[in-house]
C-alpha cells in the first residue's frame, strides 16, 4: 500500500471579517486552523483549556464542532460566554465552520 492510497477527509474553516479560509484535515482544532491561516489568536495555557484567551464566536457551523467537554464548559461559564462561543484549543472541526473574534 502506497501513501497515495490513504484518503484524508478535509473540511473548511473560514475566519471573518478577514475572509481567510483554509482547507484543513478533519478533527483539527480551531486553534491549529487559525494558526494555519496566520491569524493571531490569544493563548497562554498551551491549548489545555485553562486561560480562555482563545475564545471565538462561531458564526456558522456550530454543530460541526465536537461537543464541549466539561472543562471547556466550566471555563466558558466562568467567562460568561454566549452559547455560540467556543475555546479554539478544545473545539475540533468535523465539518465546515465560520468563526470570528473581536480583534480580526
Amino acid at each position: 500500500m502506497a501513501w497515495h492510497d490513504f484518503e484524508v477527509e478535509t473540511v473548511t474553516v473560514r475566519c471573518e471579517p478577514s475572509g481567510r479560509e483554509a482547507t484543513i484535515v478533519r478533527d483539527t482544532t480551531l486553534l491549529d486552523a487559525v494558526h494555519q491561516l496566520l491569524l493571531p489568536l490569544g493563548q497562554s495555557c498551551d491549548g489545555v483549556a485553562l486561560c480562555g484567551f482563545c475564545r471565538v464566536t462561531v458564526v456558522d457551523g456550530l454543530a460541526n464542532l465536537t461537543p464541549a467537554s466539561s472543562e471547556e464548559l466550566k471555563l466558558l461559564c466562568s467567562l460568561h460566554a454566549g452559547a455560540d462561543e467556543r475555546l479554539a484549543c478544545c473545539a475540533r472541526v468535523k465539518g465546515p465552520v465560520t468563526i470570528t473574534t473581536d480583534y480580526w
